[in-house]
């Protein structure tokens, strides 16, 4: 019998959260075969909590204050008791601190690794959500065969994009994610008004909130485009909404492995993405979509306006990319590469 615990103790609905909600049915069948069990442990009213109330199996609750207060710790130490895991895999640092406490020495810790921000213990496991992070844990002292590469996934989505359907509607630029600095939205936000100078008919939707919203409205307002850029708020049907647009922008400065990008691409959308970790190893310049320097609304509006003066070649990026995508970075594909994994801890 082999038992599992899953930890995530964030407090929102973002893209770590939106990883441990797609590896929890995988684990809980991955266990299953095992005869045992994979318990999902999320913070105590946080927003995965509220979201997901009625799962069957239940993910259990608990406190999350800080890695090392007696009521949190108290709390992952009875969830370690009552579930025995052979393994625990934890999303985030906090987490596998704690659990790191709370577990006996015998059993595996693992950490799903998202973010550059990371740093390595001697027997823990890491999973890293692209080949760079893997590449960092490698360089900071964990042994090979303690590093796992775990590219991130998404489900085919049940609605595709039709770029410029309309040849005399303005092109609709979609980008999506959280109002952040390092999402780079103010670089697209100028790149929109460098199309607009060039006289291209464009307008430019940005779905997501964050602390930033108010700077990137007082630059909308700045650069004279209300009329044509709008911050519209989170949705819950991201595919939805960026099935809308015409092109994708994804100007971010710092990624792991983005979901945003993989889903904009399996809803056939051309794409346009900053040439940083975590895009090129998903994107092949040319071929599946277009990759700019970093911080330059300059170039980022260039290839924007060639996509937008080559609309069939720009459908055959959008067409690439969402064979790609739903080829290589599916549920089943995910389920391949984590399973493979935890086989490997075990081993």
């Amino acid at each position: 019998m082999t038992n599992l615990l899953h930890a995530m103790l964030g407090k929102g609905l973002g893209g770590l959260e939106q990883v441990f909600l797609d590896y929890q049915p995988i684990l809980e069948a991955w266990a299953a075969k095992r005869g045992g069990q994979c318990v999902g442990v999320v913070r105590k009213g946080g927003k995965v909590a509220l979201a997901q109330a009625g799962r069957t199996p239940p993910l259990t609750e608990m406190p999350a204050f800080t890695d090392w207060d007696p009521i949190t710790l108290g709390a992952a130490r009875a969830v370690v008791r009552a579930s025995k895991p052979a393994i625990i895999l934890s999303h985030g640092q906090r987490p596998a601190r704690l659990f790191a406490k709370a577990a006996s020495a015998d059993v595996i810790q693992a950490v799903c690794v998202h973010k550059p921000s990371f740093d390595v213990t001697p027997g823990t496991h890491y999973l890293c959500v692209g080949q760079h992070l893997a590449n960092l844990a490698l360089e900071r002292g964990a042994p090979a065969d303690h590093v796992h590469v775990v590219q991130n996934a998404v489900k085919p989505p049940t609605v595709q994009a039709q770029p410029f359907v309309d040849e005399e509607a303005p092109v609709k630029i979609v980008a999506a994610g959280r109002l952040h600095s390092k999402k780079g939205f103010d670089v697209l936000i100028r790149a929109v008004g460098k199309l607009r100078s060039w006289d291209l008919d464009v307008t430019c939707e940005i779905a997501g909130e964050g602390d930033e919203r108010a700077d990137l409205e007082a630059l909308i307002q700045e650069l004279d485009l209300e009329p044509c850029v709008k911050l519209t708020g989170w949705t819950d049907d991201v595919a939805g909404f960026l099935a809308t647009g015409d092109l994708f922008a994804f100007p971010s400065h710092q990624e792991g492995f983005p979901l945003v990008l993989l889903e904009a691409m399996a809803v056939g959308l051309p794409v346009v993405a900053t040439e940083i970790d975590g895009p090129v190893e998903i994107l092949k310049e040319g071929i599946t979509g277009r990759l700019v320097p970093d911080d330059d609304p300059d170039r980022l509006a260039e290839a924007l306006g060639e996509l937008i003066s080559d609309r069939p070649a720009a459908r055959r990026l959008g067409a690439a990319a969402r064979e790609l995508v739903l080829r290589d970075y599916g549920p089943d594909a995910l389920a391949r590469r984590l399973e493979a994994a935890l086989d490997g801890m075990l081993s």
